[in-house]
């Protein structure tokens, strides 16, 4: 190598780790913003009227709209468990690309733990789409479970939100396959020499 291509080598490795390092922190961020906010909104939707909601304010869930008023206390439990459950999931997702990121930021490319954060990463975010596409089904039929019969919904949606996650986490998992196969191969390539 000569001294022009080791000094735009270490100027590439230095970049990866600055922004690796920076979008630890962001992701670290976010996570924190995501659990305060999913907090929030759980214990906001489980707790009695007027404590967090007024009475009057609504609850959406899929194309369902009740007020909370409306809305028995068991019922607001189940709507709030399925809150708790994809902030959970999300959170758990974004934890997996936060590790990859400081594994970045210390050259750990190729190691099996950041190709198993990377793998993970995948794994939660579809698993976070798959229980998005349920939820709102189950939440819609959870809201207006106490209405008589032929009032009640279940309500099925598909949006844009479930197919990005869907598509992203089977490239992460996709991806995180491919680089374990290109860690095993440079191993043995250095077995060889």
């Amino acid at each position: 190598m000569t001294v022009s291509e080791t000094a735009d080598r270490e100027r590439r490795l230095t970049r990866i780790r600055r922004v690796s390092g920076i979008m630890k922190w962001v992701v670290t961020a976010v996570l924190a913003v995501i659990f305060i906010f999913g907090v929030i909104v759980t214990v906001g939707i489980a707790l009695p009227d007027d404590f967090m909601f007024a009475a009057d304010e609504t609850l959406d869930v899929a194309d369902v709209e009740r007020s909370f008023g409306e809305i028995p206390h068991l019922q607001r439990i189940g709507i709030a468990a399925l809150a708790a459950i994809a902030f959970t999931l999300l959170m758990i997702a974004g934890w997996n690309i936060r590790q990859v990121f400081k594994r970045f930021q210390q050259m750990e490319f190729f190691s099996p733990k950041t190709l198993a954060n990377v793998i993970a990463f995948g794994t939660w975010l579809i698993a976070f789409a798959v229980f998005d596409l349920i939820s709102d089904p189950l939440g819609s039929f959870i809201l207006t479970f106490d209405l008589p019969p032929g009032e009640r919904q279940v309500d099925i949606t598909l949006d844009g939100g479930e197919i990005f996650f869907l598509i992203l986490g089977a490239l992460m998992l996709l991806f995180g396959w491919i680089l374990r196969e290109a860690a095993l191969i440079a191993d043995e390539n250095r077995q060889f020499v």
